[in-house]
């Protein structure tokens, strides 16, 4: 079961020029850049995605409250996700315990109190890698935006060292070097990776520093999902929606109120048409799409 917020890569090795003729099996969007293109994302992409969860301490955490997907990161792609959320903290060398508890980056989904840990951003992002060494001609987006405090220093000093391979181009595809690429141009250099971070590291590129306007709010539901015209307000309202540089998210999902399975039901594809009535509601007034 996945959550879908509208929305949000690009990995490269030697490989030869290629023309665009599609983006993301979308034929004649080669001339668009990133922010008029509507992509499918799932929220906490990794919490659930590799299984179970686990507190510091080695307890299982309760998925209720915390396992956002029941699919893994190369099952979310094929489904049609082209923008993956993503929260980040680290283990140092002298915390690393086995297989599970790694050296690095690792995705974890964080409550109020303290942090379910999944495994490492390294393996998420060769799921991805191997996904768009084999189609050529799509374009993902990660954006990693919250972290503990603790964690803060420590992603800003190693996370161009973990995303190297896509930053030299030995890997099967390359970051993009801007944050709002046109697609075609992403397509023909394999630049079809787009990272954003939050957290005031200024990143250079190309890692780039996150920037939209989204729909979220700390929001709990039990009956029903959003209205369009509440939508439409949220992101309408936000005074940077005005410049066309911010992409424009809706979130589709409460953040609580039921378990987490319960509260995708409210917000399942029964509503979906939703989308496109905000959609057109919203063109209206920032003259680009979610």
């Amino acid at each position: 079961m996945m959550r879908v917020a509208l929305v949000f890569v690009l990995i490269v090795g030697v490989v030869s020029a290629r023309t665009c003729t599609k983006v993301n099996g979308i034929s004649g969007a080669c001339g668009l850049h990133l922010n008029y293109f509507t992509l499918a994302g799932t929220h906490n992409s990794a919490s659930g995605a590799f299984g179970q969860l686990y507190w510091w301490s080695g307890g299982a955490v309760p998925s209720c409250f915390y396992r956002n997907q029941d699919l893994s990161i190369t099952d979310q792609l094929a489904q049609g996700i082209r923008y993956f959320d993503f929260d980040i903290a680290h283990i140092n060398h002298s915390q690393a315990d086995g297989d599970w508890w790694e050296e690095g980056i690792v995705l974890v989904h964080c409550g109020a109190s303290d942090c379910a840990y999944t495994r490492s951003l390294r393996r998420a992002m060769s799921e991805i890698e191997n996904y768009l060494g084999s189609h050529r001609d799509e374009v993902v987006v990660v954006r990693m935006k919250d972290h503990p405090e603790e964690s803060r220093s420590y992603i800003r000093d190693n996370l161009a060292r973990e995303l190297s391979r896509f930053i030299t181009g030995s890997g099967k595809v390359k970051l993009s070097r801007t944050d709002n690429p046109v697609l075609g141009e992403a397509i023909e250099r394999n630049e079809r990776l787009v990272v954003t971070v939050n957290g005031g590291f200024n990143p250079r590129r190309p890692i780039h520093s996150l920037r939209q306007v989204e729909s979220y709010k700390m929001e709990g539901g039990t009956d029903a999902c959003f209205s369009v015209n509440e939508m439409v307000h949220r992101l309408t309202s936000d005074p940077r929606a005005k410049y066309d540089y911010y992409p424009l998210q809706v979130d589709w999902y409460h953040a609580f109120g039921l378990c987490l399975w319960d509260l995708a039901g409210l917000c399942d594809g029964t509503e979906l048409h939703k989308l496109i009535e905000i959609n057109r509601e919203v063109v209206k007034v920032t003259r680009r799409p979610i």
